[in-house]
C-alpha cells in the first residue's frame, strides 16, 4: 500500500457494517425464537439504511482524499450487508389480504 489517506471514519464505517450483517445473521438463523422477529427485521433494516446513507455523505465528503483500498473495503463491507437482506426477506411470510368489513350495524333497521 502507498501513501494514501486512511482514516478513522472509513473503518467505523466498515465495522459498523460487519455489526450489521451479524446482527441480520443472527436473526435469520434463530428466527423463530425471536420473540418479534419482524420488529428487529424493521430496526436491522432501518440501521442499514442509515448506514448507506453515511456511507454516500462519507464518500461525498472525503471524495478523492479516500484510498482506492479504502473505498474497496467499504464498498465490499456494504455490498455483504447487501446480499443479507433477501435472506430475511425469505423468512418473512406475506400476510394475507384484509378483508374489509361493513361497519355499518344494521340490527337496528
Amino acid at each position: 500500500m502507498d501513501s494514501e489517506n486512511f482514516d478513522e471514519e472509513g473503518l467505523l464505517k466498515v465495522i459498523k457494517a460487519f455489526e450489521l450483517s451479524e446482527a441480520i445473521t443472527k436473526l435469520n438463523w434463530n428466527w423463530n425464537n425471536y420473540s418479534e422477529p419482524i420488529k428487529d427485521a424493521h430496526e436491522l433494516i432501518a440501521k442499514s439504511q442509515k448506514l448507506f446513507v453515511e456511507i454516500s455523505e462519507y464518500e461525498q465528503r472525503m471524495g478523492s482524499k479516500l484510498s482506492k483500498y479504502q473505498k474497496n473495503k467499504i464498498f465490499s463491507a456494504i455490498e455483504d450487508l447487501g446480499k443479507l437482506i433477501p435472506y430475511i426477506k425469505n423468512k418473512i411470510k406475506p400476510t394475507e389480504g384484509l378483508e374489509i368489513v361493513d361497519q355499518t350495524d344494521n340490527s337496528l333497521v
